[in-house]
């Protein structure tokens, strides 16, 4: 998750308000970039450790990443079925809201 999330979803960040005609403030935000591009322009890493991580990015293919991220998902939502399904019926909770999520996830499997 962290492989995906530092080098290859870009996010927005706040950096500052400003109000508005009526007096309400509303947050401004910079243009989005990933973690790994925020950490580039900092300035902060020297040229042979921007190449090290880039080097590593070069090997990283990020759809194959997902795929594995989602198996493992589903690892894990097979590995706790016969656990939650026994918590919900002691707690006489309906999880048919949830098989939505679930079939979706199973579809990216």
């Amino acid at each position: 998750m962290s492989l995906r999330l530092n080098f290859f979803t870009p996010t927005k960040k706040a950096v500052g308000y400003t109000a508005g005609a009526d007096g309400r403030r509303k947050r401004i935000y910079d243009k989005p970039a990933t973690p790994w591009q925020r950490l580039q322009d900092s300035g902060t890493l020297d040229a042979q450790q921007l190449s090290r991580v880039s080097a590593r990015i070069d090997g990283i293919n990020p759809a194959d990443l997902t795929r594995q991220i989602n198996a493992i998902q589903m690892q894990l939502l097979d590995l706790a079925r016969d656990k939650t399904e026994a918590l919900a019926a002691a707690r006489h909770m309906d999880l048919e809201a949830l098989q939505p999520s679930i079939n979706r996830l199973a579809q990216a499997k």
